[in-house]
């Protein structure tokens, strides 16, 4: 396509343009009047005044009768963001934490912004938070970051905040938050195999907030599909970490493994999946378990074929998109609390009978 010549109108437009730009004047700020344009830019005021004509059409200018001519819009802000949460440690024994992190660090450098990084330990000493927070005007922040001694930091905190990794509504500090929405592929899976035709459902829950979260869904959803209450039963589980996570379910479900043969059990970490499914290896039935995580797709050498039908909460997405919604948020001087929500994904695998093999239902699913 053949484009014509600028003229020097034009192209001195677009220059007097970038210069107001490169000044970063706010909205309402005056600028040249016609004859200190045409004195500026050696040029006549009639060039002057259709160069001030141009950049009112663009919207980038406003006049004033017998006042002059100013700037319409604030300058667009340039995000210097903080980053409190998890880095890709080499010995995170997470490997989804290790993949988002990961990948959130890399999206940053795609978006163009070198994160101002900020400890736990920074964040709980106001004087060492303050060093590197009042540099920023927006602030990412992992949930697991959040406790009473950061709040006081958080609290007098000015710039905009956006929290990611959580399941529940943080609502102890004004922020956006970047959340999973497991709803769609609980129903998903109610297509695949209803759960109302299952004698028990057991649902191995955490005591922590996010978990709490995941099983109020789960209890949403079924209650929702007029599963009867006395189907379904709660197990809670103390946990510290993925290691005394895996043997607080391997100790009870060891000693309490007698279930109906129509029992479905809802694990809200994969950690505890692991364990139960370990237990019941022992008993020869094993009971249908869907899994909460998806470790097996980011677990690096994991012996034999991927085997829990599960619920991939899309943690990398999650922590990219929330990046993407602070930025989009500073650009735009959008101050309002959003709650964003990114659906998870339904991964069927050999954990649940659903009356077909596990391959052949999954190249349905890829099919649609």
């Amino acid at each position: 396509m053949f484009y014509g010549r600028k003229t020097k109108t034009a192209e001195l437009a677009e220059k007097f343009r970038d210069e107001l730009l490169a000044k970063r004047l706010p909205k309402g700020s005056p600028v040249l009047s016609e004859r200190e344009l045409a004195e500026h830019f050696a040029i006549s005021p009639v060039t002057a005044r259709r160069i001030l004509k141009v950049l009112v059409e663009q919207d980038i200018l406003y006049r004033k009768p017998q006042s002059g001519t100013f700037i319409k819009h604030d300058p667009p802000v340039i995000p210097v963001i903080a980053y409190a949460g998890p880095l890709p440690d080499p010995e995170n024994t997470d490997p989804l934490v290790y993949d988002a992190s990961f990948r959130l660090l890399k999206h940053f450098s795609e978006l163009g912004i070198e994160p101002v990084l900020i400890s736990y330990y920074e964040l709980r000493h106001p004087d060492l938070a303050g060093q590197k927070l009042r540099k920023t005007n927006g602030l990412l922040i992992s949930f697991s970051f959040i406790d009473e001694f950061t709040l006081k930091v958080l609290w007098k905190y000015t710039g905009r905040i956006v929290v990611f990794g959580n399941t529940f509504l943080e609502d102890r500090i004004s922020c956006s938050q970047v959340i999973p929405d497991f709803t769609e592929p609980l129903l998903e899976f109610n297509r695949k195999k209803r759960f109302d035709g299952y004698d028990k459902i057991l649902i191995v829950q955490a005591e922590h907030r996010n978990s709490a979260a995941d099983a109020e869904t789960v209890q949403r959803i079924l209650q929702c599909l007029q599963v009867p209450e006395k189907k379904i039963e709660t197990v809670f589980l103390e946990t510290s970490c993925n290691l005394n996570a895996y043997l607080r379910a391997d100790r009870y479900f060891s000693r309490c493994a007698d279930f109906p043969d129509r029992t479905l059990i809802i694990s809200l970490s994969e950690y505890f999946s692991q364990a139960i499914r370990e237990a019941f290896s022992n008993y020869g039935e094993m009971p249908d378990i869907l899994s909460f995580d998806n470790l097996e797709d980011y677990e690096n050498g994991s012996a034999g074929a991927a085997y829990f039908t599960s619920i991939d909460r899309q943690m990398a997405a999650t922590f990219c998109r929330s990046i993407d919604l602070l930025s989009e948020q500073l650009k735009t001087h959008n101050a309002d609390q959003i709650i964003l929500r990114i659906p998870a994904k339904l991964v069927i695998r050999k954990s649940v009978k659903l009356g077909g093999t596990a391959e052949t239902l999954q190249s349905k699913l890829n099919r649609k």
